[in-house]
């Protein structure tokens, strides 16, 4: 098969899965009890996303990393019905914020699969995942957050697109340093929010003290993973900038979607769901990545 007819193919098949996204996206907003999609802006926010998410494979187009194949398909389905389901039982557990975050050790489950399996796959576990745990818990619809828990599992995925992965740490760490200690300081800046809904002025300081001690421990598991495993310590730093990059654009998109100020946006939203996330998953990932990677050995793939 010639290179310009497997890039057509596996544009296909991304537009396939974005399509099926959409779909999955519009039925559960017709049969839910909870929030639908109304208006302009949600439309617009899943409009941007997927044009973004479609162009970054389109800059990229001639990797591997975004093979599409029934291999894929079989991936995608577990994780999105594994990240689904797990969403369901922890959306019990709310999170002090100005909005429905909640606690989410699941968040390991996309940036496993996207680590693993590649972007494509990483991308539909989280999108379609999040769909179907809003879904089951009765809240609705949110648009910018599935494509924001999409781009927690695309991003780590992107590691496929280095053939050394240890050439990417150095400069991922700076990265991630940088990112994480502007979130701190955000917070730090200016704690308290009024509450969009209440008016209840909220304290978020403790979040800025879980991105220091969340920054520290995933760049120094950086060097301490890297001894057993540079899997181990990339998929750490990949995890936390999918985090990052996922929570902060729903985050953002909020400001047009529900009217919320930058401050409210980054400070009641942003900092507490990508703080916990972030602390979940360089705990978990690293774990579960280490369980398939002994697993593989012993079947012998």
């Amino acid at each position: 098969m010639t290179i310009g007819k497997l890039s057509q193919n596996r544009a296909l098949s991304w537009l396939v899965v974005l399509v099926v996204f959409v779909l999955l996206l519009a039925l559960a907003s017709i049969f839910t009890g909870g929030e639908k999609i109304r208006g302009i802006a949600p439309l617009g926010v899943t409009a941007i996303g997927l044009i973004l998410v479609f162009a970054l494979y389109l800059l990229t187009a001639k990797s591997d990393a975004w093979q599409v194949g029934t291999r894929q398909v079989v991936y995608m389905a577990i994780g999105a019905a594994l990240y689904g389901v797990f969403n369901y039982i922890f959306n019990t557990i709310p999170m002090p914020s100005v909005s429905q975050v909640a606690l989410r050790p699941s968040v390991c489950i996309p940036i496993f699969f996207g680590f693993a399996f590649g972007p494509v796959v990483g991308f539909f576990t989280g999108a379609v995942g999040n769909i179907l745990g809003d879904f089951l818990t009765g809240w609705g619809v949110f648009p910018a957050w599935d494509i924001g828990n999409g781009l927690m599992g695309l991003v780590p995925g992107l590691v496929l697109l280095f053939a050394d992965k240890r050439r990417s740490l150095n400069f991922l760490t700076i990265v991630v340093g940088v990112l994480i200690a502007l979130a701190a300081i955000v917070v730090f800046l200016n704690p308290k929010v009024k509450g969009p809904w209440t008016g209840e002025i909220q304290d978020f300081s403790f979040w800025a003290w879980a991105f220091i001690i969340g920054g520290i421990v995933v760049i120094a598991g950086r060097f301490l993973l890297q001894r057993a495993s540079v899997d181990l310590a990339a998929v750490n730093l990949w995890g936390t900038l999918g985090i990052i990059i996922g929570i902060g654009f729903a985050s953002i998109a909020d400001i047009w979607i529900n009217g919320y100020s930058l401050a409210t946006a980054m400070i009641g939203e942003f900092a507490p769901a990508a703080g916990p996330n972030i602390l979940n998953s360089m705990i978990l990932t690293p774990i579960l990545l280490a369980a398939y990677r002994a697993v593989q050995g012993r079947i012998g793939r």
